[in-house]
This record gives structure tokens, C-alpha cells and sequence, in this order.
């Protein structure tokens, strides 16, 4: 967003010769599909059905074990059309992929994120109050972590301090031995007369 005179000012503006040139770089991260075959017979040939959602074979046998875990999931999926299942199913099979990494590598804007994906699967009519109890879980884990991390660097800060102090113990105590090894010296032969 920029304000129309900084548009048109005389030094800095960014028209030139009455014409304004915008330039965006794009960066491809991923490519999904091929571009050169028909779209059905490639998709179609490609993605296997399960429970009524077409998925990739790699993803078989993971949906299988979600239907086989939890049949009634789609009981009350309402979209028909197959693109939108699909990508329903993508969100829910990314949605456990990032529940199982570990929790330092999630992020609070991560669940938050994990929480948005799981209502909007389950405003399509999934069941998946499995899913939000252990989303609940793993929440409540970040936050012992969280909370440990801070307990054990308040511990190792103490520790160091008392390491501190003890070594300055160890110092007066020895000290304190030299002196009383000098008290207890007798006097000798020479020292008394």
C-alpha cells in the first residue's frame, strides 16, 4: 500500500514516463500434477478411492488406517464434489503430519494454525473429536515444555550460583584448615625460651 503522491513525486517516485512498472519475483516451490496431460485421465488413473475420497497411493494406507480407526469420520461430510474431498483429506492428513512432529518444532502460530485447519474440517460435517482431543494434548505438552524449559534454565542459574558459592567455600575452608594446622603447631624448644 502506498499513497498516491509518493506515487508521483518528482524524485523517488516510482513513475516513469507516465507509466508505472510493477515487478514480482516468483519462486516455485512445488509442483502438483503434470501440465501436459489431460486433467481426468492423469488424476483419475493415478488416485485410488477410499471410503470415497480419491487419494494418491501413497496416501492408501494411511486413510485406510484413519477409516479403520475412526469409521465414522465422514458419516457427516457434506461436500459431494471429489476436488473439494480431496483437499479436505490433504488438510487432515497434513493437519496429523504436523500434530506428530516435535513439539519444539512447533511454534504457539503453529497450533494456532493446527486449531483453524481442525474447525474447518470439522465445519464440512468430519468427525473429529479424536483429533481435537489429542490437538488439546499437544497443546497442553507444548505448554509443560515451555514452561519446563524456563523451570530448568531458573535451576541451572541457581546451580551455577551455588557452584560459585561452593567454590568459595572450598577456598575459605581451606584456608581455614592452614590456619588451624598452624594453631595446633606447639611451640618448640626454640619458641619458648
Amino acid at each position: 500500500m502506498l499513497p498516491l503522491d509518493k506515487i508521483h513525486e518528482k524524485d523517488g517516485g516510482l513513475l516513469v514516463n507516465g507509466d508505472l512498472t510493477i515487478v514480482a519475483e516468483v519462486a516455485v516451490l512445488e509442483v502438483i500434477g503434470k501440465l501436459d496431460v489431460p486433467e481426468e485421465s492423469s488424476l483419475e488413473k493415478e488416485n485410488i478411492d477410499v471410503n470415497g475420497f480419491r487419494v494418491l497411493p501413497s496416501q492408501v494406507g494411511t486413510v485406510s488406517y484413519i477409516f479403520e480407526r475412526h469409521p465414522d469420520i465422514a458419516s457427516e461430510f457434506r461436500p459431494k464434489n471429489q476436488h473439494l474431498r480431496s483437499a479436505c483429506m490433504n488438510v487432515l492428513l497434513s493437519l496429523i503430519e504436523t500434530m506428530c512432529q516435535p513439539s519444539q518444532e512447533l511454534s504457539e502460530d503453529d497450533l494456532a494454525d493446527a486449531n483453524a485447519a481442525l474447525d474447518y474440517l470439522a465445519d464440512t460435517g468430519m468427525n473429529l473429536s479424536w483429533l481435537d482431543e489429542k490437538l488439546d494434548l499437544l497443546s497442553e505438552k507444548k505448554k509443560k515444555e515451555e514452561a519446563g524449559e524456563t523451570r530448568v534454565q531458573e535451576i541451572e542459574e541457581e546451580l551455577k550460583k551455588l557452584k560459585l558459592k561452593c567454590a568459595d567455600l572450598e577456598v575459605q575452608l581451606e584456608k581455614e584448615k592452614a590456619d588451624v594446622s598452624v594453631a595446633r603447631t606447639p611451640f618448640s624448644f626454640e619458641d619458648v625460651v
